[in-house]
């Protein structure tokens, strides 16, 4: 795998275009997401699962115009941390200058670059791989969102001063004029690029916060997008955990969350050297340990968290992880 994205950007093609429930479920299954990701802000996708989603989105629609409708929505925050450090920054140049240098927060996939003028100021856009229409439109809603984004912070006052894309000429450019408020749009470019004066780049953010800005910019020196869960028993933790509190926890139902069978997903497991059982036990230790019972909770409450019939049952369950810890 080349690159990968936060959830947060390929949610944005299920989140801001309008689908109804069951049909953004059956999307993401198409693009090769488990619906597990879906309740999820922090796991990591293949990039060239996002690029799908975006033509599968653009098909269901019929709108070739989807991904810059979705940009132009987009709320402040949709992007996580890379969202707030722009806004906390104190100038749009600063703010755009944290999006380039800290995207990989979000995306290894996305490559952003400062192109400087006498007049203008650029950035552009490229990306680590992928071709074809999936990627124009994730162009197109990267840089929407970046221009939502200044005029957020600035009330409407900044627009860029041109746009470029790679792609082809499409046959109306009205769209593309409202979501970036200028005429100057320019299609087969070498690049997909912003261009901005240089004077409006210090104007500044009405969002600016110098006290939490400092406290986001430490974290993302850390925050680099992790490559995402590959291993099916790192899938299925992530789906038990999100399982847990909601009934009976069984293999079937475990597996129809990752879009597979029972009997396949106990293979699976074999194949890398664990047990159903085992896995489930893991998520347990691991609610145990991270979400902690709430206060007030009594055994039998908590037993049930965990999917077992009443506390009898969670205390036997203790007393073998208690053994098997102890042989280990």
């Amino acid at each position: 795998m080349d690159s990968a994205d936060l959830i947060l950007l390929p949610k944005l093609a299920l989140d801001y275009t309008g689908l109804s429930g069951p049909v953004r479920r059956q999307l993401a299954r198409e693009a090769g997401i488990p619906e597990w990701m879906l309740d999820s802000t922090r796991v990591a996708v293949p990039s060239d699962r996002k690029i799908r989603l975006w033509e599968l989105v653009e098909h269901e629609l019929a709108d070739p115009h989807v991904a810059l409708r979705a940009g132009r929505s987009c709320v402040p925050g949709s992007f996580g941390l890379i969202d707030y450090l722009f806004m906390t920054a104190p100038t749009i140049a600063a703010g755009m200058t944290r999006t380039v240098a800290y995207v990989n927060v979000l995306s290894t996939h996305c490559i952003l670059s400062v192109v400087d003028g006498p007049e203008e100021i650029g950035f552009d856009q490229d990306t680590a791989c992928g071709d074809g229409r999936g990627r124009e439109l994730a162009t197109q809603v990267a840089l929407a969102t970046m221009v939502a984004r200044t005029q957020q912070g600035t009330g409407g006052v900044v627009k860029p001063v041109r746009v470029s894309f790679r792609q082809a000429a499409p046959r109306r450019h009205d769209q593309f004029v409202e979501t970036f408020g200028t005429t100057r749009i320019e299609f087969g470019a070498p690049t997909d690029q912003l261009m901005f004066r240089v004077a409006d780049m210090a104007r500044p953010l009405a969002t600016a916060d110098p006290m939490l800005a400092g406290i986001l910019l430490q974290h993302a020196e850390t925050a680099a997008v992790r490559p995402p869960a590959v291993t099916c028993s790192e899938q299925l933790h992530h789906v038990l955990l999100a399982l847990l509190g909601t009934g009976p926890i069984t293999v079937d139902r475990a597996a129809c969350g990752m879009a597979t069978s029972g009997r396949s997903l106990q293979r699976r497991l074999a194949g890398e050297g664990t047990t159903w059982r085992r896995e489930l036990d893991r998520a347990r230790l691991a609610w145990l340990e991270n979400q902690k019972p709430r206060p007030g909770m009594s055994q039998d409450d908590v037993a049930r968290q965990l999917g077992y019939s009443d506390a009898r049952a969670f205390r036997r369950a203790r007393q073998r992880w208690s053994a098997e810890s102890g042989r280990n």
